[in-house]
């Protein structure tokens, strides 16, 4: 990783109050607030830094239903701002990911990419959230049009926060 990265990086971390040190596998883990984790991950095999935050499980029973809603927001990264979300079959967790060229990265543009991955973490942790809590009710039969209302109610929540998230402009 570039010199002015990792400084960079460990400035934002002492502005923040994190510790911001990789181990021998490039692999930074940071505990942020509300026991969230955001993990830097250096990939010298791409010339990137990834950071990456796992959102959480996914009951099994309603998977397909989830899985097709954050498929179709990874849709050319339609709603994940250049992030993607995957599934980790390990962890049986959803997982955000944005890889960083370090080619063309400078010490400014890690700090707004690492804010704004941070407040995407943030968005995606609740829209998760509230996928499950609709499929459940779906699964259960306890859905009616007040559960619809609620969940476009949240899809224009997510749709009015979306233009300040553009991870790199």
């Amino acid at each position: 990783m570039k010199e002015e990265i990792e400084s960079a990086l460990k400035e934002l971390g002492a502005k923040n109050g994190l510790e911001i040190a990789f181990d021998e596998n490039g692999a930074c883990t940071l505990g942020l607030a509300d026991e969230r984790v955001l993990i830097l991950q250096e990939r010298d095999d791409l010339n990137e830094l990834d950071f990456v935050a796992n959102l959480g499980p996914v009951p099994e029973e309603i998977r397909g239903a989830v899985f097709t809603d954050l498929l179709a927001a990874n849709f050319y990264w339609k709603e994940t701002f250049g992030a993607t979300l995957s599934w980790n079959a390990d962890l049986e967790e959803v997982v955000l990911i944005y890889p960083l060229s370090l080619a063309d990265a400078t010490p400014e543009s890690v700090e707004t990419i690492f804010t704004r991955f941070a407040e995407l973490q943030d968005m995606w942790a609740e829209r998760l959230a509230g996928m499950i809590s609709t499929a459940q009710k779906y699964e259960a039969g306890d859905s009616d049009e007040e559960d619809e209302e609620d969940a476009d109610d949240d899809a224009e929540a997510g749709e009015e926060e979306k233009d300040d998230l553009i991870i790199n402009p």
